[in-house]
């Protein structure tokens, strides 16, 4: 999870204790300065406000901001800032609108900007992403817990192999059962009367047809690894955040998974009892894992997505959802342990 260009990167010299709404406050424009992991239509969707976020300054605590010259009335503005007193305009010159020493060139709108602890926050707002079948619904306390990490299953962030070589812990960022906001997106998608095969079936349809493919973090040199609720912000996301989605729903109802790491390739396993031909599963503690491709559109649990590449040769690492955080070798069901920072004297 990266942060967006957006923060400034000047020191500060001290800090003192935040109140929990500046802590809200805070993390609510931190949030909506992330649009890759946001999604689009961020600050409306938290708002209701038309409005945009241009830059952020992090140390200073100032956000720059433009709206349209039609928008910039007391009906828009007092849907998030708490006083127009603290606002200041970017003045015209020429054909340019200047405010210290930035300066935006469409004239058409109204540039200024005001100290975070301006911004107008509603902790009860909930912020709806719709999807064919079903709306994902979720509150900012909710959206923080996932920030820190306090919905997810938790562990060491990177891996050290046998060899000593390194890879992300995908499994961390998976939801905890009960995860308020996924639980009510899966009641929506399943029906109570379904086996456990079909529901498992139909999370999977969800997130192979309706969760895009993100080529570029596949192919961006480095490890992008989005939370579940990123991955249903923005509707997309390359194998990792396809699998921690998945996982995350299949959590949710009780149904057992696994994540099998290949090599450049991340997918999961469902535990039951899945008729197919020929089905690809892996036995992991006496259990069946049948596996499921998540990023193919017309994926079976079971059925081969991969004209046999993915296979026990291939299989290099293994989590289970009985174990928590922990992932093993498939070779030798050695536990790999996972590096671990100093701590601050």
């Amino acid at each position: 999870m990266t942060l967006s260009c957006l923060f400034s990167s000047c020191s500060s010299s001290s800090k003192k204790e935040e109140t929990p709404y500046e802590k809200m406050q805070l993390n609510t424009i931190n949030f909506i300065a992330q649009p890759t992991f946001a999604g689009d239509y961020i600050f409306y969707k938290v708002t209701s406000a038309k409005a945009n976020l241009e830059m952020y300054y992090y140390d200073t605590k100032q956000i720059y901001m433009t709206c349209n010259k039609q928008d910039f009335i007391d009906e828009n503005l007092n849907k998030f800032i708490i006083s127009k007193d603290s606002l200041i305009i970017a003045k015209l010159n020429t054909d340019v609108l200047e405010l210290d020493t930035k300066t935006y060139r469409d004239t058409s709108k109204v540039f200024f900007k005001m100290p975070v602890s301006n911004f107008k926050v509603d902790s009860n707002r909930v912020i709806e992403t719709p999807y064919k079948k079903a709306t994902f619904k979720i509150t900012l306390p909710q959206i923080f817990d996932f920030t820190y990490l306090r919905s997810a299953i938790g562990g060491g962030a990177i891996a050290i192999t046998e060899n000593n070589s390194h890879f992300m812990n995908h499994g961390s960022v998976v939801a905890k059962p009960n995860e308020p906001s996924l639980s009510n997106f899966v009641k929506q998608l399943i029906k109570t009367e379904m086996t456990s095969e079909l529901k498992a079936q139909v999370l999977l349809d969800f997130v192979t047809q309706e969760i895009e493919y993100n080529q570029n973090e596949a192919t961006n040199g480095y490890e992008t690894i989005k939370r579940p609720d990123e991955v249903l912000f923005t509707k997309n996301s390359d194998c990792s955040g396809k699998a921690i989605l998945y996982a995350s729903l299949l959590q949710q109802i009780g149904i057992k998974w696994c994540l099998f790491y290949f090599e450049h390739h991340v997918c999961v396993g469902v535990s039951g009892n899945f008729k197919c031909d020929k089905p690809i599963k892996f036995k992991l503690n006496n259990t069946d894992y049948y596996l499921a491709e998540i990023t193919d559109p017309n994926a079976i649990i079971g059925k081969d997505s991969w004209n046999g590449e993915m296979n026990e040769t291939n299989l290099e690492y293994y989590q289970v959802s009985d174990l928590g955080s922990d992932i093993f070798s498939f070779k030798t069901n050695h536990k790999l342990e996972f590096v671990r920072g100093k701590k601050k004297e």
